[in-house]
């Protein structure tokens, strides 16, 4: 592998590259402010395949079969494999992209179903793409092998039409389906799928990574519940999972499975020479630290892939920024090329989906903008071209989306456009990371509120007897849960033995996506008759449609009307407007219970279980193309409870001495405007020449008018200088307030720091973790804190494995903002300004470094 820095690098000189690759570096390289902007070239050189004999074990009609597909040998990993599944070990394959990971089960697979024809295997897959995609291969190798009888795939979902399905119970031996459609299409109704529970002999999890944070906690007791029903029937399954490059992926796969497994990690597959570019916008504003726009860069360097006819995949993290690339590139190419050009996501009618797919497969399409809904589905083998804007949220999830290109073993380039979040800023500035993951899957199948719910859909599918466990959960520790089932009449208790008596149909309401049963279904109010969209639970639905907000489904925009929690009910208009919403949501720490502590210099990290109270206060209406807030506004919602885990910094007095001696919150004056001195003598006249702090009454000359929220926060003076914004305080009680707005501005660049940098350490959505600081918390008897939680009730683990690694997580903050060009903080470090306090780069430094005892 080399790895040029900015400094070293020469684009024109790089003889390794094929042809077509080096005719698309060679015209970056005409372009003197795009080469500027690459901070990181990295290659890596092609490698030839480690190969093996095909194993003597393998049936002649395998081997047949894959002669007959122009493959003679396998590679070492794919040996390997076949060898240990013939062994009855677990596996987990965890080598790079473009691999040859399906060969790995379906290998495995197929041998099983010739050495007994009673045999079934069942395949997992995260979405209906990726199922396609692997059906097509496992039906073009069984075709190819002569066997002397049939042996059925058939694609499970909800896309399978009802009167196919009956035969489809029947006859498959390999049956292709989603964690889904098992939890509410399967399980529940397993005595039609008898003998196929019989002989369920393997279960393949391809791409486990994605098996995380609530989802994979839903999927890990899924699993024990398919485990219970094939035990019912005599069948005790293997497991052989795939997974892209993570740290733990034996820790993720036993805990997923509940059993032992192997790694093999060594890949014996050939690739060809591999580019990896990350390019950050351009400063336009120094101070700021504001870049140009991310989507308009990968517009141009789209045009410039098309100009060049290279056929490129343009990865966006949302829906709307699809749209949004879609129609700046479409606007710039004549009308004869935009043919060529496909936005691919979820929304889109299937057969859409599929034309696309055919059309960029045969290379009538030459650049397709996609979320993540092409990431894991359709293999391109000639594409040799990969756009990324933005980072995706995981390492694992940047290295599968680069891996799309060259998967056919030709020469092949990624490119990541860095936008001004802070994550990316971090990654343009410290590429290695991207090289040598730390980043972590975890996942809590334990979580009592989602383990609760699955025990009543495994009691709904089999009585529970009292001497029987729930995967590694032992008899003894589900009798309180059974009580609590018990006493709400769902399930009768007979003998030790509990019953399922309710009507109900349990699976009908887990989402597997979320840790509460309580759904907000989302109406559309077109035509007579009002059409249903989608689905929340509860408490995403408080942040995401509360009254007002801007809704986003499937790209298009949506005014929320009402909603209606009691009943389960959200109305929603269709809307253009040319702003979005975002919540401000107020934390209270109800109780907290501490359970283990260390130190952090003179202050200190604990963790353990929090008890808190959140409320929807209000929400601001922010530009689109500017990220200018528009309007604040005040919501009446009811708060919630939510019992979790957390971590929380607790710090010192001293080191909050030490920040106040060295007065770095001191920040440039502001300019009030020319009538500042009228304005200030009519504010003090109104307070009746009070403090408003003290009640004390002081002659004009000692006392301030204060700005109750900072005049920098605001883009409209006569809005900052609005009488209600101002308040009279006297010189001791004004340089008090002053002093508590700079020291919780620091706190909240750390906090900010902090909350963006976690990702480098867990795999987790962007909602799965939340931070608060506090000047005043009762979580440091009355001192400032910084806190971590899981947002899902009960916890996964999240905050916990942040406070086992707190010192790598503060020092990689510290760097964020420290190597930031901003002059006094901006969004790429200590976020956004305007929540507690302006510019706060160098508060928030010298607290993170009076955190590691620096």
């Amino acid at each position: 592998m080399r790895i040029l820095s900015k400094r070293k690098q020469n684009l024109a000189n790089d003889d390794s590259s094929a042809a077509g690759i080096r005719s698309i570096i060679n015209r970056w390289q005409q372009d003197l402010d795009f080469r500027e902007s690459i901070t990181h070239w990295q290659i890596t050189p092609a490698c030839e395949a480690a190969s093996k004999p095909m194993p003597g074990s393998l049936d002649p009609c395998l081997v047949a079969g894959l002669n007959s597909l122009g493959i003679s040998q396998l590679y070492t990993h794919q040996a390997e494999a076949f060898e240990r599944a013939q062994k009855g070990e677990n596996l987990v394959i965890a080598t790079g992209t473009a691999s040859g990971k399906t060969l790995c089960y379906n290998l495995p697979a197929v041998q099983l179903a010739l050495s007994n024809p009673n045999s079934r295997v069942l395949y997992l897959y995260p979405t209906k793409a990726l199922t396609q995609d692997q059906f097509t291969g496992l039906n073009d190798l069984l075709k190819a092998a002569p066997t002397n009888r049939p042996m059925p795939a058939n694609i499970f979902d909800g896309d399978t039409p009802q009167h196919m399905r009956s035969a489809m119970r029947k006859e498959s031996v390999f049956l292709l389906t989603n964690p889904d459609m098992l939890h509410q299409g399967i399980l529940p109704h397993h005595t039609l799928w008898q003998p196929f529970f019989q002989g369920l002999a393997l279960v393949v999890i391809d791409e486990m990574h994605t098996y995380r944070g609530i989802f994979g906690a839903h999927f890990a007791n899924v699993l024990r519940r398919l485990k219970r029903i094939a035990a019912f029937y005599g069948a005790f399954p293997k497991f052989i999972l795939t997974s892209a490059t993570i740290s733990n992926p034996i820790e993720l796969a036993e805990t997923l499975i509940d059993d032992h497994v192997s790694l093999i990690d060594q890949s014996g597959a050939p690739h060809g020479e591999k580019h990896f570019f990350l390019y950050n916008p351009p400063l336009i504003d120094p101070r700021l630290g504001l870049r140009k726009s991310s989507i308009q860069a990968s517009v141009a360097i789209g045009q410039s892939l098309l100009d060049s006819n290279h056929q490129a995949l343009l990865f966006a993290r949302t829906r709307r920024t699809v749209e949004m690339i879609l129609t700046y590139l479409l606007e710039k190419l004549p009308a004869q090329s935009r043919p060529k050009v496909r936005g691919y996501r979820s929304g889109y009618l299937k057969s859409d989906r599929r034309e696309i797919e055919q059309g960029f497969k045969n290379g009538s399409i030459r650049l397709v903008v996609a979320t993540s809904a092409l990431e894991l589905g359709i293999d391109i083998g000639e594409l040799e071209s990969v756009i990324l804007v933005g980072y995706p949220g995981s390492i694992a999830t940047t290295l599968q989306r680069a891996g799309r290109a060259g998967r056919k073993q030709q020469d092949s380039l990624a490119l990541m456009v860095a936008t001004n979040d802070a994550m990316d800023q971090y990654l343009a500035h410290h590429p290695e990371y991207l090289n040598n993951s730390p980043e972590k899957a975890l996942v809590d199948p334990n979580n009592l509120l989602v383990l609760y719910q699955h025990l009543r859909c495994a009691i709904f599918e089999l009585p529970f007897t009292a001497e029987e466990g729930f995967g590694p959960i032992q008899p003894a520790s589900l009798r309180e849960l059974f009580q609590s089932m018990n006493a709400s009449g769902e399930v009768l208790a007979r003998n030790g033995t509990q019953f399922w008596v309710a009507d109900a149909y349990p699976s009908a309401g887990v989402s597997l996506r979320s840790s509460t049963s309580d759904i907000v279904s989302l109406f559309v109010s077109e035509g007579a008759k009002p059409a249903l969209i989608g689905q929340l639970d509860a408490h995403s639905a408080e942040w995401l449609v509360h009254p007002q907000a801007i809704y986003l489904h499937e790209a298009e925009s949506y005014l929320v009307e009402d909603l209606d929690l009691a009943k389960g009910v959200c109305e929603l208009k269709p809307a253009r407007p040319d702003y979005y919403t975002l919540p401000t949501i107020k934390t209270t720490i109800e109780s907290f219970q501490e359970l283990s502590r260390q130190h952090v210099g003179s202050s200190s990290i604990q963790s353990g279980p929090l008890s808190l109270s959140i409320r929807v206060e209000g929400f601001r209406k922010i530009r689109w193309q500017t990220n200018e807030t528009l309007e604040r506004l005040p919501l009446d919602m009811p708060a919630r409870g939510l019992e979790t885990e957390g971590a929380w910094f607790s710090i010192s007095d001293s080191l909050v001495n030490r920040l106040k001696d060295l007065a770095l919150w001191n920040s440039e004056p502001n300019d009030y405007g020319p009538t500042w001195q009228t304005l200030r003598q009519k504010i003090l006249a109104r307070d009746e020449y009070k403090c408003a702090a003290c009640h004390q009454s002081f002659s004009p000359d000692q006392l301030h008018v204060h700005h109750i929220q900072p005049f920098k926060t605001f883009s409209d003076p006569l809005q900052a200088n609005a009488p209600n914004n101002l308040a009279t305080l006297c010189h001791r009680c004004h340089a008090i307030v002053e002093t508590r707005v700079r020291v919780i501005s620091g706190m909240a660049g750390a906090r900010h720091a902090l909350r963006n940098i976690a990702p480098l350490l867990i795999m987790c959505d962007d909602n799965d973790i939340a931070m608060l600081s506090e000047a005043k918390s009762i979580l440091n008897d009355g001192k400032p804190a910084i806190l971590v939680y899981d947002t899902i009730p009960g916890g996964i683990g999240l905050s916990n494995q942040l406070y086992k690694d707190h010192r790598f997580w503060l020092e990689r903050a510290r760097e964020m903002i420290s190597e930031c060009p901003c002059a006094d903080g901006c969004p790429a470090c200590v976020g956004p300004f305007g929540e507690e306090g302006y510019g706060s780069k160098r508060e928030s430094l010298a607290l993170l470094s009076g955190l590691l005892h620096e």
